[in-house]
């Protein structure tokens, strides 16, 4: 391992400063507020200091984000907070070099609402601040649950996992899903595009679920 390049990490997907959940978290509505070093790969984008689009730490360089939050140009103000559940505090601050839209993104139906960014500079990883793993195959008859987190409202019945919320919350939240089947998706969401996965969030008595928009991603 290279002392001095601090772009370099043993491992994705790791949690060192996060022991074990435990059922104690500040619930509001569906959503649960997440301890620090809980998803140590979620990034807030922010424009003028505020909170616009959540994303998702994927190297030291690159942030993996929803096209749907930009237009074609990378904006000016723009910058990635890291390392952090709570916007109220100061945040390490890093800025875009450039952003990268799916070619084939369409802002009607949202399909292939996927973009990058290139950071200026990597992200020095420590246990507040760690690359997620991504996945080479989704399958719903391995993979039955999973969380969705954001700095948004986690309250919905329904999510199509994209990244952004519709209302923003400044603590970090999460809420439990359950993954369905395209068949049971679209039913629900008849006009459907492909590349999409669905959840749905796993009510517990007592509770009602509440119509929202689509979740950061899925662990």
């Amino acid at each position: 391992m290279c002392p001095k390049c601090p772009f370099l990490y043993p491992g994705c997907g790791l949690r060192p400063s996060y022991e074990s959940f435990q059922k104690t978290g500040k619930r509001i509505g569906t959503g649960i507020d997440i301890k620090p070093g809980e998803f140590p790969w979620l990034v807030s984008i922010q424009s003028h200091g505020k909170h616009i689009c959540g994303g998702t730490i994927i190297s030291a360089l690159w942030i993996l984000t929803a096209a749907h939050c930009f237009a074609d140009e990378l904006p000016p103000d723009l910058t990635v907070a890291a390392g952090a559940v709570n916007l109220s505090i100061p945040l390490e601050e890093h800025n875009p070099d450039s952003l990268i839209l799916h070619e084939e993104f369409n802002r009607t139906s949202l399909q292939n609402d996927i973009a990058l960014i290139l950071l200026s500079s990597p992200i020095e990883f420590s246990t507040k601040k760690i690359p997620i793993c991504l996945p080479f195959v989704y399958d719903t008859g391995t993979w039955k649950h999973c969380w969705a987190a954001g700095w948004e409202s986690t309250s919905a019945a329904l999510l199509i996992l994209l990244f952004s919320f519709a209302a923003a919350s400044r603590v970090l939240q999460k809420t439990r899903m359950k993954l369905i089947s395209r068949e049971k998706c679209l039913k629900q969401i008849p006009h459907l595009v492909g590349g999409m996965m669905c959840a749905e969030t796993e009510q517990r008595e007592g509770e009602g679920g509440e119509g929202g928009g689509g979740g950061r991603g899925c662990q």
